[in-house]
C-alpha cells in the first residue's frame, strides 16, 4: 500500500480508523508502528475522533461500579455506554486489577476522573490504614496501558498541624497549552479537631515531567478551608469545586460559590453560581462541554423531591446560567450505601426508567473518548 499511495494520503486514512484497528496495524511494518506511536499522530487522531463524534452525535460514557459476593468480596466493573436515550452498552472494559500480581493487588480502585481516553485511578490497599496516601495511576483502557505515578510526597507541615488533616478529592484534567495531563491534590490541615485554624497544601502532578510539585502557599485561597468532599469537575481546562465562605462555617446555610483551578496557569479563580442555588446544597458536574450544577435530590424529604439542573451556556459568564429541561441520567443513592442509575426528568420530577443493575454500587460516570494517549509514553506498561 505504501508503494502506491502518498504518505499524506495514508496518514489521512489512518487518522479515521478506530483505536483497536490502529493497534493491530502497528504490527504491519516498522514505519507504520513509528507513525502511529508518534505524539503528533496521537494528538491528531484524538482531535479527529472528537470532531467525528461531535458530527455524528456518537458520544460514549464511562461507567464504573462495584458488586459484592455473599462472602463480601469486592468486584469492580467498568463499561462504555452510548450517551443516548437508549443508553446501550458499547463494550465492557478489562479490569485494570489484572495489571497487579496477587502480592501487590490493591483492595479497591477508585476512579478520580477521565479525560481524552485516560482514566485516573486511586488504589487502596487497606481501609484500616487511614494515614497511607493512595497510589495513583493513569489507565488507557482502549490500548490497555497504565502509567504508575510516583508516590505523593509529604507536605512539610508545621508541627502543630501534623495530627488532624482532611483530604480534598483528587482532580484530573488536561492542559492544552502544554499538551500535558495533570493531577491536582489539595490537603487541608487542621491544628486539632475542635479548631478552625487551617493550613492548605496544593500539589500538582505533571505527566510530561513525571513528578509532583508543591505550589506556593500564596496560590491557595483561604476559602479552600471550607472544602467539599465531591469530586472536582473538569471543564474548559480547569478543575471546578463547590466551596463556601470561611465566615459561613458556623451558619446552618452557606453562600456557595465555585472555585476553579486553571491547569495551564496553575492559579485559582472563582465563578458565581445562580442566585437560586447559592444557599442550597448542590453537586457539580459536567454536561457535555458545559459546567453544570445539580441541586441535591432527596426522595425522603417531601419538600425536596424536585431536581434542579442548571447549565452554564457560556463559560465564565454568570448571566448564562440556564435551567435545564429534558431527561438526564443521574445516580440515585439509596439507604445502605446502594445506588442505581436512573433516567430522570427534572421538570416533572419523574423517573423515566432505571438503567443498569440494582445489584451494583455505581461509583462514577462521565463522558469518554477512545484514544491512543500513552501509546508513545516511555513508562507506560501494557496490561493483559
Amino acid at each position: 500500500m505504501a508503494g502506491y499511495l502518498p504518505e499524506e494520503i495514508i496518514e489521512k486514512v489512518l487518522l479515521r480508523l478506530p483505536v483497536k484497528t490502529l493497534i493491530r496495524f502497528t504490527t504491519v511494518c516498522k514505519s507504520w508502528l513509528s507513525k502511529i506511536k508518534a505524539s503528533t499522530f496521537v494528538q491528531s487522531h484524538l482531535c479527529t475522533t472528537i470532531d467525528s463524534n461531535n458530527q455524528n452525535d456518537a458520544h460514549l460514557l464511562l461507567l464504573s461500579a462495584r458488586s459484592y459476593s455473599k462472602e463480601r468480596n469486592c468486584y469492580e466493573h467498568h463499561w462504555l455506554h452510548w450517551d443516548s436515550p437508549e443508553f446501550g452498552e458499547y463494550s465492557k472494559l478489562s479490569n485494570p486489577l489484572s495489571f497487579f500480581t496477587p502480592k501487590n493487588k490493591p483492595q479497591e480502585l477508585r476512579v478520580t476522573g477521565t479525560c481524552n481516553g485516560l482514566v485516573c485511578l486511586e488504589s487502596y490497599y487497606d481501609n484500616s490504614c487511614k494515614e497511607r496516601s493512595p497510589a495513583l495511576m493513569l489507565w488507557n483502557p482502549s490500548i490497555r496501558k497504565i502509567v504508575k505515578l510516583p508516590r505523593i510526597p509529604g507536605w512539610g507541615h508545621p508541627n502543630d498541624y501534623k495530627v488532624y488533616r482532611m483530604y480534598a478529592p483528587l482532580g484530573f484534567g488536561y492542559d492544552p497549552h502544554s499538551n500535558d495531563y495533570k493531577v491536582l491534590r489539595i490537603v487541608i490541615l487542621r491544628s486539632d479537631r475542635f479548631s478552625f485554624r487551617y493550613s492548605s497544601v496544593v500539589q500538582v502532578y505533571s505527566l510530561a515531567r513525571g513528578s509532583w510539585r508543591r505550589l506556593s502557599a500564596s496560590v491557595a485561597p483561604l476559602d479552600l478551608q471550607a472544602s467539599g468532599i465531591k469530586r472536582p469537575a473538569f471543564i474548559n481546562g480547569c478543575l471546578h469545586m463547590l466551596k463556601y465562605r470561611e465566615d459561613d462555617m458556623y451558619c446552618s446555610t452557606h453562600d456557595w460559590f465555585i472555585a476553579y483551578f486553571n491547569l495551564a496557569t496553575e492559579v485559582f479563580g472563582e465563578i458565581m453560581i445562580p442566585e437560586a442555588l447559592q444557599k442550597r446544597r448542590c453537586s457539580i458536574s459536567r454536561y457535555g462541554d458545559s459546567l453544570a450544577l445539580i441541586k441535591d435530590y432527596d426522595t425522603r424529604d417531601p419538600d425536596n423531591r424536585g431536581c434542579e439542573i442548571w447549565v452554564m451556556k457560556e463559560y465564565g459568564v454568570a448571566e448564562s446560567w440556564t435551567y435545564l429541561c429534558g431527561e438526564v441520567v443521574l445516580k440515585e443513592e439509596k439507604d445502605g450505601g446502594q445506588s442505581r442509575m436512573v433516567l430522570f426528568d427534572p421538570k416533572s420530577g419523574n423517573q423515566a426508567k432505571v438503567i443498569g443493575s440494582e445489584d451494583h454500587v455505581y461509583c462514577f460516570m462521565d463522558s469518554f473518548v477512545e484514544s491512543l494517549v500513552l501509546l508513545d509514553h516511555a513508562n507506560a506498561i501494557s496490561t493483559k
